[in-house]
């Protein structure tokens, strides 16, 4: 049991593993947020408007270590993979660092609302997170697509060079 216990946090120290592990959670912690952020405002509970809007902005800046993490390693997963597939793994390690910007503003936004939402100045602020939440959150579904595409060959559409 204990080996077990040494060797798992060995795997999460692991940049090869730890950024799978948290690749996934701007997506679904953005949508979980987003939606207890909206209920929370058509109920009007405050204290889970506070949580949701913590649940955003910690999921958005989870993008942050993801994009170092995928940089250390991306020559173990590269080294890992046919040769074919080095090109389409840079491509999307570039992606994913190329569009970390959009979940920084958002982190930004929803801690801005945090601390301002209350105020009739705050209100804007309720709405950008509603709709820039939303549209970051189809933007999400589209890069772990791509993500998928490129680590699962099961749903990949790309056909590597003879």
């Amino acid at each position: 049991m204990w080996q077990e216990l040494t060797i798992l946090w060995q795997s999460i120290r692991d940049p090869e593993y730890l950024h799978l592990l948290i690749e996934p959670m701007p997506l679904y912690g953005l949508g979980f947020g987003l939606i207890f952020f909206i209920m929370s405002i058509a109920f009007g509970e405050r204290r889970s408007r506070l949580l949701a809007l913590c649940l955003i902005c910690v999921s958005c800046a989870s993008v942050w270590p993801y994009t170092d993490l995928r940089e250390k390693a991306t020559p173990r997963i590269l080294a890992t993979r046919p040769p074919e597939y080095a090109a389409m793994i840079r491509q999307q390690t570039q992606l994913r660092q190329d569009y970390a910007w959009p979940y920084h503003l958002m982190a930004v936004v929803s801690l801005l609302t945090l601390f301002f939402g209350n105020s009739s100045k705050g209100r804007p602020l309720l709405l950008l997170v509603v709709l820039g939440g939303a549209v970051l959150f189809w933007f999400s579904i589209w890069l772990h697509k791509q993500e998928c595409q490129v680590y699962h060959r099961n749903i990949l559409r790309y056909e590597p060079p003879r």
